[in-house]
Parts: structure tokens; sequence; C-alpha cells
């Protein structure tokens, strides 16, 4: 339910959006075009306004299929979920207060990989639900890369605890974890 609502404010929040970007375009042709022939520009842009119209409509209808909660969003449904304190959680994901209530307070966050990985190993997420948290990050774990190597074993394999992630970082060269 929380997040047909979500769905909803962000649908709303894109129209207004769409809507003022449109406003602007028709302004700024407007202020471009000699006066005497405003007449024919506003049959132009009223031609441009229909035209963007039909495009922003398929784009809305498609986009409208692929809203998903954000990073911060989702972290903190999975917080409730887990039955853990704010606290509870940014200890086990080695991240101070201060990171944790930037996070928390800006629906917008976006988190460097580290602090996204972090945060699936302070929920002790399994390896699915923590591909899908850092896919709401923007990012993906690669099996070429050997930093995500172990952190994709670590996730698969059920080990949560950071400091027993990061031995395995150091014991492979890699840089540890540090939030």
């Amino acid at each position: 339910m929380v997040f047909f609502a979500l769905k909803k404010r962000r649908a709303e929040r894109a129209n207004r959006e769409k809507n003022l970007w449109i406003q602007k375009a028709l302004a700024e042709i407007d202020m471009l075009v000699p006066k005497q022939d405003k007449l024919d520009v506003e049959k132009s842009g009223s031609e441009i306004r229909y035209s963007l119209d039909v495009r922003w409509s398929d784009f809305d209808e498609w986009k409208s299929q692929l809203v998903y909660p954000t990073f911060q969003e989702m972290l903190m449904t999975c917080i409730e979920k887990k039955g853990m304190s704010n606290q509870d959680f940014y200890k086990a994901a080695h991240m101070d207060r201060k990171l944790f209530s930037a996070i928390k307070n800006n629906t917008e966050y976006q988190p460097k990989k580290e602090t996204a990985v972090a945060c699936c190993f302070g929920l002790t997420l399994d390896l699915e639900d923590a591909e899908n948290l850092l896919e709401l990050a923007g990012y993906k774990l690669s099996l070429a890369i050997t930093w995500d190597r172990v952190i994709y074993y670590c996730l698969k394999n059920g080990i949560s605890n950071i400091d027993v992630v990061n031995e395995l970082l150091y014991e492979e060269g890699e840089k540890c974890i540090r939030v």
C-alpha cells in the first residue's frame, strides 16, 4: 500500500515537472520569434506542444510502469521489516550516525557503491535482496572485478559481518569497506 502511494506521488510530481518543462519551452519559442510573425508562431507553437504532448504521454505511460522505490525508501522499509532500530542498523553497517541521517532524511540520496554494500551487510540481506537494493542505488556486482567477487561470495554464503568481509577483501589485496 505504501508502494502505491509513493508511485502515485511520483507520477503527480512527474506530471507537474512535465507541464513546467512544456510551458518553459513554449515561452522560449515565443521569445525567439519576431513580433510580426507571432500569429504563425502560435500555430507552430501549438503544433510543437501537441507533438510534445503525444511523446510525453507515451513516455509517461511507459514510465508509470517502471516506478520503483528509491534506495532510501527501500532501505528504511528493510530496517523496519527486520525490526532493527536505526542505531542497530548503522552500527551493524559500520556507518556513522551523520551518514545514516543523511540517507534517512533524503529520499533522493545516491550512496557510493561501498556504502550501499555496507547497508546490505548491515541488514544481513541474502544475495538476491542485496542485488535488488544495489540496483536501486544504481549498482551491480560484477564477477569480473575482484572486490565485487568477494562481496558476491560473502552475500551468497551468508557472511554478513563486515569485519569478516574486510578480512577476505584484505587477503585478496582489495580495499576494505569503510563508510
